[in-house]
């Protein structure tokens, strides 16, 4: 290395947007504790107000992005399904979906092992258990309509209802029939609509290209304003809860590595040097649904995946490919068991399984969604819900981990996918 590539090196990198986002996570991180309880370097409420401050450049930018989300995936499945041809569209959204599931099986298979193993709930106070409420949070029972109420909740009925409610399974489900309908139209009458497309996806990525640029001051007042609200005191309260779940979600991504180097062909290194940019948006938004616009632009630039991969998997890994969900409602079911005392039967477990994977899949990609869902599980176990009192105070901060995994998990797909089906489309 020459000296003065020596010396341009250091500038260089602090051109680096990662860079830029990973400075202020640190920046973040340190501000929110010097404010939080742990060091009370001001009143309560005076930290807190900082906080929202803090945070409201993040608001603005999470509301922006989840606004041009669906608009991209709407857009952006017509167009990854339209630009191809029947079968080769099918493939796709079939290994995807077939991939998808099996990773999520994994996932919760890992957290009957570590679980098992580790045993969170045991450590838990019985006094304490004693005078838990139950927290204020509407039940949803999976099984109320049984499976055929499930599957018929997957098909639109109103697109427009569905967009104004953020509704992203049922849209993504609108796109792929939109995207068929218009493979099987005329040229000329599928025109004007995919014109229409394109320049819809072009002006979204043109407005993330915007956004992305104000992404350090947004990790910034996002990550603080986490730790001023919560503090890290709420972590030791369920530790080993806490340590448990992180466990999980390192061995994820330890899996994701294993998946990009034996299936994908790829340095586990570089792949998640080029996740950075997204890992850390998802960290401090929580939402792998407003993380979407930036997951797409990365995956296929820094990842190579071609547009008609990256364009399907991405929009539909972001609604259903939710690993780091899967694995936190197995696990926090069987923490709540454990604590309480409660052996859990071999129907019981298979239950528990099935029902986590229909959570991942249903959980709208937003922050905390997870919770109604994991309340329906518990019930519908015959486990106290009350439980969910003990990880609400630890369930934001595991959130912003949670989002990390599954976003790291898209992109993971889109790769081994990508590599797959284009060797396919060779021979």
């Amino acid at each position: 290395m020459t000296p003065a590539t020596a010396q341009t090196s250091p500038s260089r990198l602090r051109q680096q947007l990662w860079f830029k986002v990973l400075i202020a996570l640190f920046l973040g991180f340190a501000v929110g504790i010097l404010l939080s309880e742990n060091l009370a370097l001001t009143d309560i409420e005076t930290a807190h107000a900082i906080g929202q401050w803090l945070a409201l450049p993040g608001t603005i930018f999470m509301m922006l992005l989840k606004f041009i989300v669906l608009p991209l995936v709407l857009s952006s499945v017509i167009l990854g399904i339209a630009s191809s041809n029947d079968i080769k569209a099918i493939k796709t959204l079939g290994f995807g979906i077939i991939y998808i599931l099996f990773t999520s099986t994994l996932a919760i298979a890992l957290a009957f092992l570590l679980a098992g193993w580790i045993q969170p709930g045991l450590a838990m106070n019985p006094q304490y258990l004693g005078s838990l409420a139950s927290p204020e949070m509407k039940q949803l029972d999976l099984t109320e309509n049984g499976v055929i109420g499930i599957i018929t909740g997957i098909f639109p009925t109103n697109i427009f209802s569905h967009l104004s409610q953020n509704q992203m399974l049922q849209v993504v489900v609108t796109a792929i029939i939109f995207g068929f309908g218009l493979l099987h139209m005329d040229k000329k009458g599928a025109k004007p609509l995919l014109d229409l497309m394109e320049s819809v996806q072009s002006l979204c990525m043109t407005i993330v290209l915007w956004l992305m640029k104000y992404t350090p001051v947004v990790v910034f007042g996002l990550i603080a304003n986490v730790i001023i609200t919560k503090g890290l005191g709420a972590i030791s309260a369920v530790s080993m809860f806490f340590i448990n779940v992180l466990a999980g979600l390192l061995c994820i991504i330890l899996m994701y590595l294993l998946i990009v180097a034996l299936l994908a062909k790829k340095r586990p290194l570089d792949f998640l040097r080029n996740c950075r940019e997204v890992m850390a948006l998802a960290l401090a938004t929580s939402s792998s649904s407003a993380t979407m616009p930036v997951t797409l632009r990365v995956t296929e630039t820094l990842h190579g995946v071609k547009p008609q991969v990256s364009r399907l998997i991405i929009p539909l890994g972001t609604t259903i490919n939710m690993d780091a969900t899967a694995m936190y409602q197995a696990t926090v079911v069987l923490f709540i068991a454990q604590a309480f005392g409660i052996d859990l039967s071999s129907s019981q477990m298979i239950t528990i399984v099935l029902l986590s994977l229909v959570a991942s899949i249903g959980a709208p990609g937003i922050p905390s969604a997870s919770l109604p869902i994991l309340a329906g599980t518990l019930a519908s176990q015959g486990l106290p819900v009350e439980g969910m009192a003990l990880i609400l105070g630890v369930d934001r901060l595991l959130d912003m981990g949670r989002s990390v995994v599954n976003v790291t998990g898209d992109m993971t797909a889109a790769t081994v996918l990508n590599r797959y089906l284009g060797d396919a489309n060779k021979s």
